[in-house]
C-alpha cells in the first residue's frame, strides 16, 4: 500500500513495510485497550474489497496519498471501538482520512459526511 520495498525472513509478516506494520500494531493496541475483540485486519485487503472507495461519502480515495492528506485511505470502524465495536474485517471499511475524522466515534449514524467532505 505505501509503495515501500520491504523484504523479510518472517513468513508471518503480512505488512508491506515497517511503517505499515507500525500502523497495524497501533490499530490492534487501540482495540485491546478497549477490550474489543481483535482479529487480523489487512488494510490493503479491506481497500480492495471496498474497491478503493470511501464507504462514507462513496467517492474514490487517493491511493497514493498518506495521512494527513484529506483524501488518503484509512480504516474506519463501522461500529466504533469507543462504542463497543470490534477490530475485525466485518467491522472495518475504507474511508477518506477527512470523512473518518468528521465521523469520529458517532458510528454509522453519522450524517452530513458527504456534504462536509
Amino acid at each position: 500500500m505505501c509503495s515501500t520495498c520491504f523484504v523479510t525472513d518472517n513468513p508471518r509478516d503480512q505488512n508491506c513495510s515497517p511503517r505499515c506494520g507500525r500502523r497495524a500494531s497501533k490499530d490492534k493496541r487501540r482495540a485491546l485497550e478497549r477490550n474489543a475483540f481483535v482479529a487480523p485486519v489487512n488494510r490493503t485487503e479491506v481497500y480492495e474489497r471496498d474497491r478503493w472507495t470511501c464507504q462514507l461519502c462513496h467517492e474514490p480515495v487517493a491511493r497514493a496519498e498518506v495521512v494527513p492528506h484529506p483524501q488518503a485511505p484509512t480504516i474506519d470502524h463501522v461500529i466504533p471501538l469507543a462504542k463497543g465495536g470490534t477490530h475485525e474485517p466485518a467491522n472495518v471499511q475504507c474511508a477518506h482520512f477527512m470523512c473518518n475524522s468528521i465521523k469520529r466515534d458517532r458510528g454509522h449514524q453519522a450524517e452530513g459526511i458527504k456534504q462536509a467532505a
